[in-house]
């Protein structure tokens, strides 16, 4: 068998203190908001659409956190060490932003396509669903490794 010294990686990783994991929780969750927010900066929007938007920005600035609270006292609750859930968590909320900011144009004309004509199917196109869906598995396979590391390494 081949040490690869994922085992150093995975002790390292989860070497932060609980604290530590709970301030980068917490940065994972303001890097969320901010880059959820930022999404629609520079696309140019019909105004009855941006106004639709920020209304509904304001409830995701306050539901996203309740939710996130929600989520994580849910799973702190449980008896294992919450280093690892805290970076899952982490991970996962800084993913989103980056999976959707490179597309942001695509999907702003899909959803302003969708609102001129609500009848008809409109879908996401290629490009952007590839880079979606491509990144956020790439982030889900890095993260399982490093518990993997983590957990099981040598």
């Amino acid at each position: 068998m081949i040490n690869t010294g994922g085992g150093k990686m995975g002790k390292m990783l989860f070497s932060t203190s609980e604290f530590g994991w709970r301030l980068i929780a917490l940065a994972a969750t303001m890097f969320f908001m901010l880059g959820m927010g930022a999404l629609p900066l520079g696309i140019d929007l019909p105004d009855d659409l941006r106004d639709t938007l920020e209304r509904r920005l304001r409830v995701f600035y306050f539901m996203a956190p309740v939710l996130a609270c929600a989520v994580l006292a849910v799973n702190l609750l449980r008896p294992n060490p919450s280093s690892e859930i805290l970076f899952l968590y982490s991970v996962a909320f800084a993913a989103i932003p980056v999976a959707l900011f490179p597309v942001r144009a695509r999907l702003f004309r899909a959803y302003v396509a969708q609102h001129q004509n609500p009848d008809a199917r409109v879908e996401l196109d290629r490009l952007a669903l590839f880079w979606i869906v491509g990144s956020l598995t790439t982030v889900i396979v890095v993260a399982t490794i490093a518990l993997m590391a983590a957990k099981y390494g040598t």
